[in-house]
């Protein structure tokens, strides 16, 4: 088992402590996608924060055969370009 299965596997069992750790090792890398759609500090934090909590919400969305990185980067993007929408209507 990956340590992204184990920690998705923790988040099931509703483990805070797993998500501390995902948090702690993607953090950056969403930070950085999200920065790419918008150079607002705030926004970015929102968008990374919004990522997680999906995790959270619903671990079993990210229990796929595809890596979980690129998972999140998808969480990301549709986040970002749902706040896009949101700011331009």
């Amino acid at each position: 088992m990956t340590i992204d299965e184990k920690l998705l596997t923790g988040i099931l069992n509703r483990e805070e402590q797993a998500l501390s750790d995902l948090y702690d090792r993607y953090h950056r890398i969403i930070w950085k996608i999200a920065h790419q759609t918008d150079s607002d500090p705030s926004v970015c934090e929102q968008l990374v924060a919004q990522v997680f909590r999906t995790v959270w919400k619903d671990p079993k969305n990210f229990m796929h055969n595809r890596k979980l990185l690129a998972q999140l980067i998808d969480c990301c993007r549709s986040h970002s370009t749902r706040a896009t929408i949101k700011k331009c209507s």
